[in-house]
């Protein structure tokens, strides 16, 4: 199967072309006329719009593109860009999708200037990257001054039966939200990427890329390959990049567990 992207170069002007920012008659036309290529490889590019499937650029050739960081794209990875670089664009500086920063010779999913000077790389992450590969690709982005921010697919989220989900007990002794945002504390699959990236930050985020909704583990321990953690769920469109970081509708709610987890460490 050729490679897909959501990013083509019209090779009449130059200009860079995202799904979703133009008409779809003036995509299939210049798809027609032959005149997108891949920014990555430079080979030509073809558009393919069905009735079904995330609308996307498939490479003609079925060689394979050396995109840097590719990802095999699934309709789900690609609706999980499109809704993250749809939504965060929003008073943005600069906003591309797919774009390859010279500075970490990454692609980043979505990369974001924001007014103040703040850099971010968004990225949506299905894969299973190992430890290192996660903290290798974390440390290029914060080296060069851009904060990466990952958001998990939703096929990632998983609850561990033996341990099923259930209310957060009034005399739970951490000082977390207990009745907002459908929550809830229980036990989770841990596979590398999740315990590479709670080792920076016990933080989890789950975006389902089909309905917006982004499901936030507030972890308590890593055993193994199991998450003890408080479960919420909050809109995507709720949220905003602040200071570097995301900022979630539970975010107002967290001071008292955030003083905390500056006494503990995982």
């Amino acid at each position: 199967m050729s490679e897909t992207t959501l990013v083509a170069i019209r090779s009449d002007t130059g200009e860079r072309v995202t799904i979703g920012d133009l008409a779809l008659d003036t995509l299939r036309e210049l798809s027609d006329q032959h005149r997108l290529h891949c920014p990555n490889c430079g080979t030509p590019l073809m558009l393919k719009a069905g009735p079904v499937r995330v609308h996307h650029f498939a490479h003609v050739s079925l060689a394979e593109c050396a995109a840097i960081d590719h990802e095999p794209e699934s309709d789900s990875h690609r609706q999980g860009k499109l809704r993250l670089y749809q939504h965060f664009r929003q008073g943005a500086v600069l906003a591309s999708l797919e774009q390859h920063v010279p500075a970490t010779d990454q692609r980043a999913d979505v990369y974001l200037e924001m007014p103040g000077g703040l850099r971010y790389a968004l990225e949506f992450q299905q894969a299973n990257n190992s430890v290192e590969r996660w903290t290798e690709r974390h440390n290029l982005y914060r080296r060069s001054g851009i904060h990466d921010i990952w958001f998990l697919g939703q096929s990632r989220y998983q609850e561990r039966h033996a341990e099923p989900l259930h209310p957060i007990s009034s005399y739970d002794p951490l000082p977390v939200p207990r009745d907002v945002f459908d929550a809830a504390s229980g036990a989770f699959q841990a596979r590398e990427l999740e315990k590479a990236i709670i080792a920076v930050e016990p933080t989890l985020y789950f975006l389902d890329p089909d309905n917006g909704d982004l499901t936030v583990l507030l972890v308590r321990s890593v055993q193994g390959n199991t998450i003890r953690a408080y479960r919420y769920r909050v809109p995507l469109s709720g949220c905003v990049l602040r200071e570097g970081r995301l900022w979630t509708p539970l975010d107002p709610l967290l001071d008292d567990y955030r003083r905390f987890l500056a006494q503990k460490s995982f």
